[in-house]
């Protein structure tokens, strides 16, 4: 059965940017806010992006780990009236596989979505998550690295990345890439500064940075700090007569916009109004105070850690 949808109207057409070319030399297209189904079962992913479409999204993120790529998929079949052509699908495989692991996982994921293709596929991990001394090597990344190139050139993934990933992981890869990494995905949000001091490396080697968790997702913080209605954000919202969330979405986005290699947000709900107040991010701009103020903060903090992955065998 089809999810109750509620259709509104979008304000503005959501600015995409390219972070590369697929096998066959066609510009990869990702849109600058997507809809994230971290957390979701099933069921709620498939209601949460059929109402995502309905509210004009055209982009998806789902993982191999999240265990609800079943719904994502029934949710394009029976949701998305598009072409597949302009359908951003991103997912993910687990990290610390071996190649023929990471055929699988993949093999898996088109299933599990009804597709023949991903638009982005990436490794979520330097590592296992337990980070064990086998599966956690540079050598191991190495090797899924080039499993992801040989599904970029069985046309199976239109670009390839990495989530969590440190300027030293990302050196792992590049020492053998023959396919540059598109993107890097990584906790970001106002107050979590470059928690993994990893933005500058994604600069220099032109791989875009990607927020996850742009509104701080399952973070601890005080009812000050929040990212939705804290004291910082709603100041500022006061100002553009818009909410405490779509300043801290539009201050990541902003940054895209101002042509840092940042690639966007994915922010998640399964309510019709706050995914239309999440895409609505790109009629107003922030003062360089604003930026200043937002880019200052350090709360609530994120939370570093991934850059202990450094396993050698």
């Amino acid at each position: 059965m089809l999810a109750a949808v509620v259709f509104i109207p979008v304000v503005q057409a959501i600015p995409s940017i390219t972070i590369g070319q697929d096998v066959r030399g066609k510009d990869v297209v990702m849109p600058l806010v997507g809809a994230g189904t971290w957390q979701y079962n099933n069921s709620v992913a498939y209601d949460s992006v059929c109402k995502a479409f309905a509210a004009g999204y055209s982009y998806v993120d789902t993982a191999n780990g999240y265990g609800n790529q079943e719904g994502v998929g029934r949710a394009i079949k029976d949701c998305w009236k598009g072409s597949r052509e302009e359908l951003f699908v991103m997912t993910k495989i687990p990290g610390g596989l071996n190649a023929s692991e990471v055929r699988a996982a993949h093999r898996q994921n088109m299933k599990q979505l009804q597709l023949d293709y991903v638009d982005h596929l990436m490794t979520h991990y330097p590592g296992d998550w337990e980070a064990t001394p086998v599966r956690s090597s540079p050598q191991r990344r190495q090797e899924e690295w080039r499993a992801l190139e040989h599904i970029y050139h069985a046309g199976e993934a239109r670009s390839i990345g990495v989530s969590h990933y440190c300027s030293s992981h990302i050196d792992d890869v590049l020492a053998v890439a023959r396919v540059r990494p598109s993107t890097n995905q990584v906790e970001y949000h106002v107050g979590a500064q470059d928690v993994d001091h990893v933005i500058g490396k994604c600069a220099r080697e032109k791989i875009f940075f990607q927020s996850f968790s742009p509104l701080c997702g399952p973070c601890t913080y005080t009812p000050e700090d929040s990212l939705i209605d804290g004291t910082l954000v709603s100041r500022i919202a006061a100002k553009h007569n818009v909410s405490g969330s779509q300043v801290s979405l539009r201050f990541i986005v902003q940054q895209a916009l101002e042509g840092k290699y940042i690639a966007g947000v994915i922010p998640k709900s399964d309510n019709p109004k706050h995914l239309a107040s999440n895409i609505d991010v790109f009629g107003f701009n922030l003062t360089d105070d604003d930026m200043a103020a937002l880019a200052a903060a350090t709360k609530p903090a994120g939370y570093p850690g991934d850059c202990n992955v450094t396993m050698v065998v």
